[in-house]
């Protein structure tokens, strides 16, 4: 019988491929989607995605340096977010004027 520590490397894998999956759904909607807003929200969810991904990778090899990683690109990913929001915002603004 496996030992857990075994499973529990197994099942991250299984997650990590299920993320990857995932990230390229949402990268082709982001290309595809047909409104601005649709692409706006699948980019977060790739960006959140890719988080996730390196925290499993993290735990995976063991480093934890990668946590830092994690921290520092869910910042970015936050303020891409919101300035692309707020470009939505005032370009919706300017078409109503």
């Amino acid at each position: 019988m496996p030992d857990a520590d075994t499973i529990q490397k197994f099942l991250l894998v299984g997650a990590a491929i299920y993320l990857s999956a995932t990230i390229f759904i949402c990268l082709m909607r982001a290309a595809l989607g047909p409104r601005f807003s649709d692409r706006i929200i699948a980019a977060s969810i790739t960006g959140t995605e890719i988080i996730l991904l390196i925290a499993i990778l993290s735990v995976i090899i063991g480093n934890d340096y990668l946590a830092d990683i994690c921290l520092i690109y869910a910042i970015i990913n936050f303020l891409s977010v919101v300035v692309l929001g707020r470009s939505v915002i005032e370009h919706k603004e300017e078409n109503e004027k």
